[in-house]
């Protein structure tokens, strides 16, 4: 491609993200002050009888001086409504979330072995993160690796601060686990009981006590 041919160009957009369309409204909102400016400049040149050109330059000058205090203005309101907002939202500051593009990309490609060996190095630098470890677990459990999956799934069930999201979730799917592994069905059991035991009177224990009359009925169990 010859040198400038079909260059892109960067327009305001590109350059400030989502704050370009703030801008783009403050800077439109500026015929306000610019035409109120000027009336004010004009008129405070006529009542001192100032000749046509220096009532012309006082317009002038009132639009400027206007026109910069409204741009001031604006954008100090919008920053400051920006922080109260985020403030009252998110009072405790952002949180920052991973994300798992590179590794969702590789399995897309067909390369599992990948995607699981870089959750693997997040594992090692997130010792209290669960996130990685359901990732991995998950796909480990697409995989065939059983083992793997079930000391993830675990792993997550034994964090310090584990939210009980991330907690009944790999219960839930250690019970998946189980019934597609041969010979290790009836540990299905114990984590439907464990739900139940962890979450008692909520919806979570409901299902689990649901679940646990399935599987003991397909598993041929009477107790």
């Amino acid at each position: 491609m010859s040198a400038g041919r079909d260059e892109y160009k960067q327009s305001l957009f590109d350059k400030q993200g989502p704050e370009a369309i703030h801008t783009l409204r403050t800077a439109t909102s500026l015929s306000i002050p610019i035409v109120s400016g000027a009336f004010i400049g004009g008129a405070l040149a006529v009542r001192s009888d100032f000749s046509g050109a220096l009532i012309v330059l006082s317009g002038l000058g009132g639009s400027l001086v206007l026109a910069v205090w409204w741009w001031f203005c604006m954008i100090t309101i919008r920053n400051w409504t920006g922080r109260a907002f985020g403030a009252f939202i998110q009072p405790t500051g952002p949180r920052y979330e991973r994300q798992y593009s590179h590794e969702d990309t590789l399995v897309m490609r067909g390369d599992a072995e990948g995607a699981l060996a870089s959750y693997e190095g997040i594992i090692l630098e997130a010792p209290d993160d669960a996130q990685p470890r359901i990732r991995a677990a998950d796909l480990y459990a697409k995989s065939g690796l059983r083992e793997r999956a079930e000391l993830l799934y675990r792993a997550v069930q034994r964090l310090p601060s584990v939210a009980a999201r991330d907690d009944i979730y790999a219960s839930n799917r250690l019970v998946d686990l189980y019934l597609s592994w041969p010979g290790h069905e009836a540990k299905g059991l114990r984590e439907l009981r464990r739900l139940v035991d962890t979450y008692p009177e909520t919806d979570v224990a409901e299902r689990a006590r649901a679940g646990l009359v399935n599987l003991k009925s397909q598993l041929g169990v009477t107790e």
